[in-house]
């Protein structure tokens, strides 16, 4: 790898002069490549943040980075669950693409009653199938290697361990015998400090290398446990100590955002950082139980469960700007990232270069797909598919599943959609008003388009 820096560093360095971001004009004239740090919140649902017009909860960090920043508002997941859209900003592939379409395997037995035992083997199988066709494909880090950067990962990681994946660095499955579930030590990364990803920056810096940053937390997921200042500013104007555990939890996220951005600063890497904020899926907080979601959000194929605000940052090189009404995808950020350094991927990808505004402008609709909590079946995304849902502005299609038995009860009551709904999303963003009915043949031409999308073959 040190010999490909040397060799090619030239031709990368003429690559970076001369690369324009389409749309903004801005001229690239760094030696070497920026920076990338993603930042992931999770179980985070989208008007939960004070610029998003939330009333009580404050997270001025996340502010501040979204008025410097490139931000849609109306950001869309591929699906409304954490392990499937975390596969799906590494790769830039909706989940019936790469294939991580479910949390964990569908099991004979009753998996609450079921040994530690039994339950790792099922994992460990299921997973040996999940995780090593996942890892077969190309994704950003195959990309970001190739050119010499270091690349960190922290947080939430259920693909093997975060070598399987292709990092340099990391936190998650260090012994993958374990067969941790989620996230392993990496989820100590926020809640425990930030030294790690300080000491890595430290690192890259005296190898004079550029960095790629996986910030995917555990926060403000359960389980809720806010330092007390923080709960204390929530408890009285929150409805219910539930909840105003979960708007805590959102102000300490922020925190720690602030404390990123802080060390970015202090090593003087803002200029040539490129930050990009979003979370893995929404959340309604339980108000009456403690660590418990309420439908329709996370598992559901409503907005609650599947919208995000998205946020571009590179000073000097992405023009800030709040934008609420085009639709884009989670899946955009690979290819956004691939042309911002000039790469062509490996593979098709069905996201777009969010910067190019002309590309925003083409696009015909973004998609997601929701799918039961445990798959069905590891070939066959079909077999545990509940919805596909079509953003076409200002309309938004939820097409369900017309056939097969699908066990949503010990997710909280949640349910399924049983007939297409129709949403004019703009207009009525809590999805309270189908009006599927009144136009059957807006709805015809959605189901058109999921058609054409659709290709649920590995």
């Amino acid at each position: 790898m040190k010999y490909f820096w040397i060799l090619f560093s030239p031709l990368l360095h003429f690559l970076f002069i001369s690369y324009t971001v389409p749309g903004n004009n801005t001229l690239i004239d760094e030696q070497e490549p920026p920076n990338i740090v993603f930042i992931i919140s999770d179980d985070h649902a989208w008007p939960d943040y004070s610029f998003m017009g939330h009333p009580h909860i404050k997270t001025p960090n996340i502010d501040n980075l979204a008025s410097e920043s490139l931000t849609f508002t109306r950001g869309y997941l591929p699906a409304p669950v954490c392990r499937k859209t975390l596969a799906s900003m590494l790769t830039g592939l909706y989940p019936h693409q790469h294939g991580v379409t479910g949390n964990d395997p569908a099991f004979e037995f009753d998996r609450q009653s079921a040994s530690s035992e039994e339950w790792l083997r099922a994992r460990l199988s299921y997973n040996q199938v999940v995780t090593e066709r996942y890892n077969s494909l190309p994704n950003l880090n195959t990309y970001l290697t190739d050119l010499g950067y270091l690349t960190l990962q922290t947080g939430k990681w259920w693909e093997g361990s975060w070598e399987d994946a292709g990092f340099t660095h990391g936190m998650t499955h260090a012994d993958p015998a374990r067969g941790g579930r989620h996230g392993d030590k990496g989820l100590r990364i926020g809640r425990e400090g930030m030294d790690p990803i300080e000491d890595f920056m430290d690192g890259a810096a005296e190898q004079d290398t550029p960095f790629f940053i996986w910030y995917a937390p555990f926060m403000p997921h359960t389980p809720h446990t806010p330092p007390d200042s923080l709960l204390e500013k929530y408890i009285t104007v929150a409805p219910s100590e539930p909840v105003a555990r979960y708007w805590a939890m959102i102000d300490w996220f922020d925190i720690t955002v602030g404390q990123l951005l802080d060390s970015i600063e202090e090593r003087g890497l803002t200029k040539n950082t490129m930050v990009v904020y979003l979370a893995d899926n929404g959340w309604i907080q339980n108000p009456e139980e403690q660590n418990r979601f309420a439908w329709p959000s996370k598992l559901s194929p409503f907005d609650m469960g599947i919208r995000t605000p998205i946020s571009y940052k590179w000073p000097g090189h992405i023009s800030s700007g709040m934008d609420t009404t085009t639709f884009v995808s989670t899946n955009d950020m690979v290819p956004t990232v691939l042309e911002v350094l000039g790469i062509k991927s490996e593979i098709e990808l069905p996201g777009i270069n969010v910067l190019d505004e002309q590309a925003r402008t083409v696009r015909k609709a973004v998609f997601s797909e929701d799918y039961n909590h445990d798959i069905a079946d590891v070939h066959s995304p079909a077999e545990s598919l509940e919805h596909q849902m079509v953003m076409k502005s200002p309309w938004k299609l939820i097409l369900p599943k017309e056939e097969g038995k699908i066990e949503t009860e010990r997710y909280n009551g949640s349910g399924r959609v049983e007939k297409p709904e129709l949403y004019h999303i703009i207009n009525d963003p809590h999805e309270r008003n189908n009006v599927a009915s009144d136009h059957p043949q807006i709805v015809e031409e959605l189901k058109q388009l999921i058609d054409e999308w659709w290709e649920p073959e590995f």
